[in-house]
């Protein structure tokens, strides 16, 4: 609906105003026409702001009419349903929103009145939420998936942008922002109107960690503005972004046009005297302001400490299944000889043994999706694993039996009921005890002396990178530290296993289905030879008899049955099958522990623009520091990142990595045990961590969004020492004695597996983590009223001196700003009324003590609205001889006034 009309207010005026609901002009009504008149008093503008603490410089408006009928399209189900202008004259004096499910109309006379309350621009902004979540089509996921590192400028943009698109009910397109200039980077004159560009901030902070946690958009809007103590105010349809000195300080305001981006003509400064000729009615209220000689300003800090959400974290793993099901069984007797054998029948033809080395082992599984994993079934961008195999909640199974014939990767749930064929304990277990695993699976196929038939084979490995992706986006922002002094580092942790392809005695189907054939009938139909057909054992020097029967289930809560195609399916690590491959030695001929890391992952971390690239024997990476060999901190460097279509091949391209493994002791058997990842640092270092640690400094210049990429397993080559290609899929010549572990690998296993981020605070212990970066103003009297209620959500970055100095520790914080031309967290601003570079919570504590260290008179006061009323005019009362500078605007359209809240400006 479109309602419109006009009225003569007391001092000859043309009052209009503007009314669209619903972006509908279909029904039109015209007030003084068809049943609507308006009231006595009409129109009235309001000032909603507070003091000069506000940042939105809110107002708002009250519209009377006389209907005779009920007009259903004013009442509003959101903010932004009806858009209302008024105009005084020409100019727009009010552009804003009949507020949302306030509006009621009463049946009592003929004609009846109603009161249209009204919001402007800056008011509505409390009712959408960042990136207008929750609205339709809008989600929350997608939207947080998307997040990155914005500029100030495209953040308060976007948010203006959007609610002022349609605003303009008459289409004149007069809607501007204009900046005064009053705070820049430096004091460089090519930088004095830019600082809203180069300032940017992580999404991420105004996202939070759940739907619920969104910033409302004026929160957005109030916490960007308030780290530069500029305040913004709507005039029609212009709106003004300031700081109070500007305004007070009695000079022309050069406005800048944040839309056209081009400076306007100055605006001079004028200043009108109240007198009996301007002043309206005779009310006139004094009072004296609030007064603090001390300000406490307290910075809210967002802390970083993983920068991806963990692929096993249990509060994101869901199942796209009921639950559990039994996979698979395992069957084993320790021994070579007769008992042994004999048990070993037994368990395979379901009969009864008392044999005290035997057992029978059911795994359970229960496939897991981490919404912020994927896992690739061919290449980046295939479709995932998991969607393609497991999104009907039917035959779980068929996962990890595909896993067992093909590389790729998943997360498993696994754990195991083991019963020990002596039966000296006949309690029921009441409980499977589970555990998540990220399953990349290898299959080598024991093929270690010929390279043309050994697998995975190069080709093999590399066609399915990459096996597991990160697709979520927990947090952005400045990872360098401020200063060269600090180093902050990104540790991978969580444990690691290189589990063994577990040879069996034969397949179960074989071993049930086939008669034992005694020596003398080897060879004869339909029989099986299994005498001294032992695997190794962990726990027997002689070996075992061993096999695996493979269960399947259409729903995991019905009863699982023999599945006799499936005779080698993914097999579980127990921790009781074979270890191979002894450490034993670091160099030729030297017995000592000087190898820490074989390689198992290689792994692609890229932040913003740039990448972790680990060194290699042949090529330092321009450091001048050769490699260590060992995955030291220093093996790591920070790269600008090369997508895919920028290099020559998938050689370079790929090159672009890191590798994390394990640290060996001397003894260690490599495979079929669980490490830790590689511990790369000492406690010198300070940091309190385990893991493989990533140095960021300050000349990395690191931020922006994270990238996280399991590029696939490494084709390590084992002989007295390991060995490793400069790309991750390849493996070094062989040598006699020399193999390639994966030939011998099922599957490589994570564990509790985090990505995290610690800082070393310059090498400073303060033992502060938990303090406030607090900023406080100095005061000399004995008597405090302090203002403490003052809060910054987006702050600057801290120096490790300045750490030192507040009592707080360093890290990375998601709320802090980056200075988009150094890439660096920003330090300090320019203030060019105060003329000083400082930081910029120092700014906004000593403007705020300038203005209320003393008492200020403040007044309201009436006067005659002659249209040139504006929020920079300065006024002065001469029988006090003080100037005063406005705080905001109210308006009666019928009288002509204007109630002006106005402000005392001091002299210090």
């Amino acid at each position: 609906m479109y309602i419109h009309g006009k009225f003569i207010n007391e001092v000859n005026d043309i009052i209009t105003v503007h009314i669209v609901t619903n972006n509908d002009r279909t029904k039109e009504i015209e007030i003084g026409i068809e049943n609507v008149l308006f009231a006595d008093d009409p129109v009235e503008i309001s000032n909603e702001v507070n003091d000069t603490f506000d940042h939105l410089l809110r107002s708002s408006a009250k519209i009377r009419l006389l209907c005779r009928e009920y007009i259903p399209e004013f009442f509003c189900s959101s903010c932004r349903d009806a858009i209302v202008n008024v105009y005084q004259g020409e100019r727009c004096v009010f552009a804003g929103f009949i507020e949302p499910q306030t509006f009621s109309q009463s049946f009592v006379q003929y004609l009846d009145e109603l009161e249209l309350n009204c919001i402007d621009v800056l008011s509505a902004l409390q009712y959408s939420k960042y990136k207008n979540i929750g609205s339709l089509g809008v989600i929350y996921a997608i939207v947080k998936n998307e997040a990155q590192q914005r500029s100030i400028y495209d953040i308060i943009m976007e948010i203006l942008d959007g609610i002022t698109s349609t605003l303009d009910i008459l289409g004149t397109g007069a809607v501007s922002f204009l900046y005064d200039g009053s705070k820049a980077i430096d004091s460089k004159a090519v930088n004095r109107y830019s600082i809203l560009s180069q300032l940017s901030i992580s999404e991420l902070l105004f996202l939070g960690d759940e739907e619920d946690d969104v910033w409302q958009q004026d929160a957005v809007m109030e916490e960007c503005i308030k780290y530069l103590n500029l305040h913004i105010a709507q005039d029609g349809f212009k709106f003004y972004l300031f700081s109070w000195e500007t305004v007070k300080s009695g000079e022309a305001i050069v406005w800048y046009d944040l839309k056209k981006k081009k400076a306007n003509a100055a605006e001079s400064y004028r200043i009108v005297d109240f007198s009996n000729a301007n002043v309206y009615g005779t009310d006139t209220t004094i009072s004296i302001g609030d007064v603090y000689n001390q300000l406490l300003l307290t910075c809210k800090i967002e802390d970083v400490d993983s920068i991806i959400e963990s692929p096993l974290d249990d509060d994101l793993l869901v199942s796209p299944y009921a639950n559990m099901q039994k996979y698979c069984t395992e069957y084993a007797a320790d021994g070579e000889g007769k008992s042994a054998y004999n048990a070993f029948y037994a368990m395979t033809h379901e009969a009864n043994t008392d044999f005290g080395a035997g057992s029978v082992t059911n795994w359970f599984l229960q496939i897991m999706r981490n919404s912020q994993w994927s896992f690739p079934v061919g290449s980046l961008g295939s479709t995932d694993l998991i969607s393609k195999y497991a999104s009907d909640g039917l035959n779980q199974q068929a996962l990890p039996n595909y896993l067992a014939n093909h590389l790729g990767g998943a997360i498993f749930s696994m754990g195991k009921i083991k019963i020990e064929s002596a039966k000296d304990d006949n309690a029921p277990v009441s409980k499977v005890d589970m555990n998540n695993y990220l399953v990349i699976s290898v299959n080598g196929n024991g093929i270690d002396n010929d390279e043309s038939k050994t697998y995975p084979s190069e080709t093999a490995i590399k066609a399915k990178i990459p096996y597991a992706v990160y697709t979520g986006n927990k947090v952005g922002g400045v990872f360098s530290p401020s200063d060269n002094e600090t180093t902050n580092y990104i540790v991978l942790s969580g444990k690691v296993i290189l589990n063994p392809t577990m040879k069996m005695t034969n397949t179960y189907f074989t071993l049930n289905t086939k008669k034992w054939a005694s020596i003398f009938e080897i060879g004869e139909p339909n029989t099986v030879y299994v005498w001294y057909q032992t695997v190794p054992s962990r726990n027997n020097g002689d070996g075992r008899y061993y096999t695996r029967k493979y269960w399947k289930a259409e729903r995991p809560n019905t009863e699982e049955i023999y599945d006799p195609n499936t005779q080698y399916g993914f097999i579980p690590y127990s921790g009781e099958g074979p270890q191979e491959y002894e450490y034993k030695y670091s160099a030729y001929g030297e017995s000592s522990d000087k190898i820490s890391k074989v390689a198992v992952l290689a792994c692609m971390l890229i932040i913003g623009g740039k990448c972790v690239v680990e060194k290699t024997p042949d090529n330092d990476l321009g450091t001048g520091v050769p490699y260590t060999g060992n995955g030291w901190p220093q093996d790591f460097v920070w790269r600008d990142y090369k997508p895919r279509e920028s290099c020559a091949s998938d050689e370079e391209y790929y090159q672009q990595c890191f590798n994390i493994g394990f640290d060996p002791k001397i003894g260690d058997k490599l495979i079929g045990t669980e490490y830790s990842l590689q511990g790369n640092h000492d406690y010198k270092i300070g940091i309190d961590a385990e893991g493989i640690a990533i140095p960021i400094k300050k000349a990395d210049k690191v931020s922006g969004r994270v990238q996280f990429m399991i590029l696939g397993p490494v084709n390590t080559v084992w002989g007295e020492i390991t060995r490793r290609h400069p790309s991750f899929w390849r493996h070094t010549k062989w040598g006699t004695n020399q193999i390639p572990l994966l030939a011998h690998v099922s599957s490589i296993m994570l564990k509790s597996f985090e990505v995290k981020v610690y800082s070393d605070n310059g090498l400073i212990n303060n033992n502060n983590d938990d303090n406030d970066v607090i900023y406080m103003s100095d005061t000399k009297e004995s008597f405090v009223n302090r203002k403490d209620d003052l809060e910054f959500k987006i702050s600057s970055a801290l120096t490790s001196s300045e750490c030192q100095k507040l009592g707080v520790s360093n890290g990375i914080k998601l709320s802090t700003l980056l200075n988009n031309q150094t890439g660096d967290g920003i330090l300090s601003i320019y203030d060019y009324n105060a003329k000083v570079q400082d930081k910029a919570e120092r700014l906004y504590v000593d403007s705020y003590y300038r203005e209320y260290h003393k008492p200020r008179v403040l007044m309201v006061q009436s006067i005659k609205d002659d249209g040139s009323i504006d929020l920079f005019t300065h006024y002065r009362h001469l029988a006090m001889n003080r100037e005063f500078y406005i705080q905001g605007i109210g308006r009666n359209l019928m009288e002509g006034s204007a109630e002006l809240t106005i402000k005392e400006i001091g002299n210090d």
